[in-house]
This record gives C-alpha cells, sequence and structure tokens, in this order.
C-alpha cells in the first residue's frame, strides 16, 4: 500500500511540475528570487495609492517608492492629486474585467498569475518607467508573466475615446530595455501584448511569459509600449497600461 501511495505521489508531483512549466516559464530553484506581492494588500478589490501632498501647479502626482515582500524589487509610484493611481507602477488585486475606463487597473484577467496581487503599470512622461533592485544591485532577469489590462485590452477590442478598434494590421507592443549601473543600455526584448499582422489574431488575455535574458545583468529595467494607433500631435492613442507578475531574478 505504501508504495501504491509513493507512486501516486510522485505522479502528481511530476503532473503539476509539467502543468506549471508549459508556457515556456522558468524552473525556480534556491539560485532564483521571484517578485512577492502576497499580503502587500489587506482589502479585496483595492491598490497601491500612496500618498498625496500638494506641489506646484502643473505637477499632478507625487512620487511614491515601494517594495516587494522579498525586497529585492523596488519601484516608483505617482499618486494623482484624486488619490488614485497616476504613472508608473502599482500593486492591486482589482478583479473588474469588465469596466471600460482609466480608473480601471484591473488586469483582464482579474488576478495574479501566483496569487490575487498583482502589478499594473503605466510607462509614461510622466513618471518613472524604470525598475530596479535594492541596495543598487545588479541581476539576470529571467523574465516575467505579462497581460493587458482590462482598460487597454477593451479599448482595443471595442475602441473608446479616441482609441480605435483593432483590425488587421494593428498591433500593441511591450518593450524592455536593460539599463547597467552608469545607464547604459544592456539589451532589449519585446513582446506583442495584440498581434493582427499577417493574417494573425492575438490579444492577450492570459498571463503570458516574457523572455527578459536578452537583457543581460542589469541594474534596472525600461519599459517602453508602442502601438499603430497614434495621434500626429497626442501620440498613441491606446491606452499605455499592462499587467505584470512573477519577475524572476538570478542571485
Amino acid at each position: 500500500m505504501k508504495k501504491i501511495y509513493s507512486l501516486l505521489l510522485l505522479t502528481v508531483v511530476i503532473l503539476c511540475s509539467c502543468d506549471n512549466n508549459d508556457d515556456n516559464s522558468p524552473i525556480i530553484d534556491s539560485t532564483t528570487v521571484v517578485l512577492n506581492l502576497q499580503g502587500k494588500l489587506d482589502k479585496p478589490e483595492s491598490e497601491f495609492t500612496g500618498v498625496f501632498k500638494n506641489e506646484p501647479v502643473g505637477t499632478y502626482s507625487y512620487k511614491n517608492t515601494f517594495v516587494d515582500q522579498t525586497g529585492y524589487f523596488v519601484f516608483d509610484n505617482y499618486t494623482a492629486s484624486s488619490l488614485s493611481f497616476g504613472g508608473g507602477f502599482t500593486y492591486t488585486n482589482k478583479t473588474d474585467t469588465t469596466t471600460l475606463n482609466y480608473t480601471n487597473n484591473s488586469a483582464i484577467i482579474g488576478t495574479g498569475k501566483n496569487s490575487a496581487t498583482y502589478m499594473t503599470v503605466n510607462p509614461s512622461a510622466y513618471a518613472t518607467d524604470n525598475f530596479h533592485f535594492a541596495g543598487n544591485a545588479s541581476h539576470i532577469i529571467k523574465g516575467m508573466y505579462v497581460t493587458n489590462s482590462t482598460y487597454a485590452y477593451l479599448a482595443m477590442k471595442n475602441g473608446f475615446n479616441g482609441a480605435k478598434k483593432f483590425v488587421a494590421g494593428n498591433w500593441f507592443k511591450l518593450t524592455a530595455t536593460g539599463l547597467d549601473e552608469k545607464g547604459n543600455t544592456t539589451g532589449t526584448a519585446e513582446i506583442y501584448l495584440a498581434d493582427y499582422r499577417d493574417g494573425k489574431n492575438i490579444m492577450l488575455n492570459k498571463w503570458t511569459w516574457f523572455d527578459l535574458s536578452a537583457l543581460g545583468k542589469v541594474a534596472e529595467v525600461k519599459f517602453s509600449m508602442s502601438s499603430t494607433d497614434n495621434d500626429p500631435v497626442w501620440g498613441m492613442n491606446t491606452p499605455a497600461y499592462f499587467c505584470m507578475d512573477g519577475i524572476t531574478i538570478e542571485l
């Protein structure tokens, strides 16, 4: 009986291991650290809003810095005067996959990859779109999981407030650029959050592994977003938001 139980247990472990890695995600061991946001929020349907203070006219937000539960990952958040997410990075456990509005920071999946809490990112000219490591350390980043925010996904799917509904030929891309301690570029990587080129019909609505190994050893990572839907004056019409989880670095 003990032998049968042991064989069943081994089978379960093997099946679970295969399932966890069928999307090309990395094997996690003692040589890696994974972003951990579990326990950062104590209420459901909430998000990190930081602290706002009055600043000179023309400055719409206040900069806050936070770290994840491992203490390795450091992010900048910009809180708007309305005490809402103003840009940069935030973390949330919101599950709203239906509201099409810039105030909705939910992932289109409505939950994180590794826990209920995940990150939403808005790289913009008003915010620092880099993340770095505690103690000014440098690390090799294996990659991370990404998906569309509800706001961007529904805007591309249906069109909204100047953003066009995506048709054949359209695309929406996330680019990650690695920087060393002197600010020099170490490498780049990109992933399409939506891709309607060459007969494809892809708009990410699941957590997808984004391989960042091409960045090499980095002190920080800069994110930028681009799209085929642009205004000649105001720039990109597609909402510049994406969601991420499970950033994995080598020690």
